[in-house]
């Protein structure tokens, strides 16, 4: 790769990895700092003695804070977040957090990957047709969700479907009869769970791809080199394809990425009102039980996942942009 690229890539890799064992810093001394002893956190209510010990040798509880830390260093490193002291007493914490993330990664990970593509279109055909009644339509459409909060429109698609649907399911992941269906019967049960959740969430997202897709495109088609395109008799669509689209995709990139390293936090607010226990259900259920390595796990997990969309982000703008590469 060109010596530019090279140094680009390694000073960005070099600021992810700064920035991780920051927030790793950050992850440890939160809870330390708090009011009262760190071991009543981390240690669970009504203890056993052999449960206080172990977890103290575990965590280093009786070491200087600095060995404490270096623990803490060693263990998340190694892929150790230890254990859920109520949220699912004992049981380790990745073990915890595995289940909800594929939860959260279908959902979320389905509706942001349909979101992108259908607020794109949208954004594209509406900057295209300026004017029209396609575009004033569409932009006030997505303008109004694009205002809702997110909970709102969730609770209305509850209400609606409650009252107007009445056999469709409007909480969980799958029905009580579950384990009795068959491979189809599951997978179908498990599909009609998940699209209520799902519209919420790809409603709410598609506007704002589509705003910014809109907005983009409208900057770059009024540029000099556009006319210059249109005056060597290129067509239409081929100059949307060709020139417009690739400079417009700058900015929707970076939403782009945002969107991305969000995934794994899940839509808390949508993951609560229809009771998908995700990996955004699990955080609040671990928020009000006081399950603090639980709480750190996610957090962290979810400021790494930030971080390297991030990352990857850059690297595809550098790509993209040619004014990077001066």
């Amino acid at each position: 790769m060109p010596s530019s690229f090279r140094t680009y890539f390694l000073k960005r890799t070099f600021y992810v990895f700064i920035s991780i064992v920051l927030i790793l810093s950050f992850n440890f001394f939160l809870f330390r700092v708090m009011p009262g002893d760190v071991t009543h956190i981390i240690i669970p209510k009504n203890p056993t003695n052999e449960t206080v010990e172990r977890l103290t040798e575990y965590y280093g509880l009786d070491e200087p804070l600095v060995v404490q830390y270096l623990i803490y260093m060693k263990q998340t490193f190694t892929g150790d977040f230890g254990e859920s002291i109520n949220y699912r007493r004992g049981a380790p914490v990745e073990d915890v957090l595995s289940s909800h993330i594929v939860k959260t990664v279908v959902l979320v990970g389905a509706g942001t990957i349909i979101a992108i593509g259908l607020g794109m279109i949208f954004g594209r055909e509406a900057a295209w047709r300026r004017g029209t009644a396609f575009d004033r339509v569409g932009g006030a459409f997505f303008l109004v969700f694009y205002c809702i909060p997110t909970f709102l429109f969730a609770l209305v698609l509850v209400t609606l479907f409650a009252q107007y649907v009445p056999g469709w399911p409007i909480e969980g992941e799958f029905s009580a009869d579950y384990d009795s269906y068959g491979i189809l019967g599951k997978f179908w049960d498990r599909t009609i769970h998940v699209l209520l959740p799902l519209l919420a969430l790809v409603i709410e997202s598609i506007a704002a791809f589509s705003i910014i897709t809109r907005s983009s495109l409208m900057d770059v088609l009024t540029e000099e080199y556009m006319v210059t395109a249109v005056a060597k008799g290129l067509k239409g669509r081929q100059i949307l394809r060709n020139h417009a689209m690739p400079n417009a995709m700058l900015p929707v990139v970076t939403v782009i990425a945002m969107n991305v390293g969000w995934i794994l936090s899940g839509a808390i607010m949508i993951e609560i009102i229809f009771s998908y226990q995700g990996l955004g259900y699990l955080m609040w259920m671990a928020v009000i039980g006081y399950d603090y390595p639980l709480i750190q796990a996610a957090f962290l997990l979810e400021a790494v996942a930030v971080i390297v969309a991030n990352f990857i982000a850059d690297i595809t703008l550098f790509k993209l942009d040619p004014r990077l590469k001066i």
